[in-house]
């Protein structure tokens, strides 16, 4: 956690500041305890921070960053841009505490691929990692500002839905490794097309890093010139790749070596996942044996094909969000499971103008791939499904007639289907 002085901040954003200021820590949020900490004025959209100061004063902070003046007696450091001061303060940090730096993009895996990566890294010396979905504008620089000096290495996340994001982020960053896990059709609504979304993540690659890449994805961005070379990841001819796949049971090959690994995970798609962690820790040494202890310690997170029991049926829980690519691999992955199928399947968000498109051909794979089919949400009509409009009704209705079944639940965050996760598990 950055801890300096705000005439040291000042120097670093180039102004002009005379009260020094000791403090632990930044935020952005005030309705958060931040006793000794250095509180940033945000302005979004549908928010302006300026008008929480006092709350911030009164949850503990010592010094306040704004772009303009306000009434407060805390000391206040003025600036054009607090978005850009908390992006600069976060890079400064990060180069003064200099650990290995592997930054991860990409459609569908980035999650996974985050954790098993920090799982292998924190084997070999303390690794901090990107939390939950903290990967935007305003995440990637707060996590930066938690980096400790006893971090070696730091597994960033970088997400994006549209041109030019994850460039803004990979300056601020810096990553001495580099990798797109695939390009996908994931907010290609927001992307204005999926040449604009492969454009997009390939904007992660610099002559600056290392750049793994997937031999069976699409991705821009001129990668031949990088001073450090390229890793390939495939699945029969790159670099790494994996072989003798039986479920969640593969070898492992990287380069000349081979080691046999089962993932604590479900889904063949998690198997793409950890060669591309493998990809990324084989530059820096990592011996064999940890990567596979690091991959084989890998559990699902909640809402990510996390498998439920209860007393009445097999939940299969992947609601954290869904796009078509995903439900794909999440249909496949229920047909590894043997007696009764259900699928309750909810609104996919950011698909603009291939929504409806995009709708109907899951549903029709969706109808093939269970006993019966439910979906929830407004735009899922365009599944063709047994439609509920509410989450009760449709617990009641599963709980009622379908006792021993597996039921795979997916759908954007938008649509919650968290609750009826929980509604069930009840």
């Amino acid at each position: 956690m950055l801890q300096t002085t705000t005439n040291t901040i000042a120097k670093v954003l180039k102004i002009d500041y005379s009260v020094n200021v000791k403090f632990k820590g930044v935020y952005t949020d005030t309705r958060k305890r931040m006793d000794g900490a250095l509180f940033i004025a945000l302005v979004g959209d549908n928010f302006d921070a300026h008008d929480y100061i006092y709350q911030a004063q009164q949850m503990g902070a010592v010094a306040i960053i704004a772009n303009k003046s306000v009434d407060s007696q805390l000391p206040i450091l003025v600036v054009n841009d607090t978005q850009t001061a908390l992006s600069t303060i976060a890079s400064w940090h990060l180069q003064n505490i200099k650990p290995i730096v592997i930054a991860i993009t990409g459609s569908n895996g980035k999650t996974t691929t985050k954790n098993m990566l920090a799982n292998i890294l924190s084997l070999q010396a303390p690794t901090l990692k990107t939390q939950g979905n903290l990967n935007n504008h305003l995440g990637v620089p707060m996590t930066l500002l938690t980096l400790e000096k006893q971090h070696q290495y730091a597994v960033i996340e970088m997400g994006a839905n549209h041109l030019g994001e994850i460039s803004h982020l990979r300056k601020i960053v810096n990553p001495d490794i580099a990798i797109v896990t695939n390009t996908l059709d994931a907010h290609i609504g927001t992307f204005g097309g999926f040449d604009n979304l492969v454009k997009a993540k390939g904007e992660i690659y610099s002559k600056n890093s290392k750049n793994i890449i997937n031999t069976q994805s699409i991705f821009t961005g001129d990668v031949s010139f990088t001073p450090h070379g390229n890793t390939k990841v495939s699945g029969n001819n790159g670099d790494i790749f994996a072989s003798n796949i039986v479920n969640n049971k593969f070898d492992l090959n990287i380069h000349q070596q081979k080691i046999s690994i089962t993932l604590n995970l479900i889904g063949i798609h998690n198997i793409d996942n950890a060669l591309a962690a493998s990809a990324c820790v084989y530059p820096l040494g990592i011996d064999i044996n940890l990567i596979k202890q690091g991959l084989e310690a890998t559990k699902a997170e909640p809402g990510r094909l996390e498998i439920i029991h209860t007393k009445q049926f097999r939940i299969i829980d992947d609601t954290y969000n869904a796009n078509p690519y995903s439900t794909i691999i999440a249909l496949k992955t229920l047909q590894n499971f043997s007696g009764e199928k259900i699928i309750v399947l909810g609104t996919m968000e950011e698909l603009g103008n291939y929504s409806k498109m995009f709708h109907f051909k899951i549903g029709q794979l969706a109808k093939k791939s269970a006993d019966t089919f439910y979906s929830y949400g407004k735009i899922a009509l365009h599944h063709c499904s047994i439609h509920f409009e509410k989450k009760q009704p449709l617990a009641n209705h599963i709980l009622t007639n379908h006792t021993n079944a597996t039921i795979l639940i997916k759908g954007s965050r938008m649509a919650k289907l968290n609750k009826l996760v929980d509604l069930l598990k009840k």
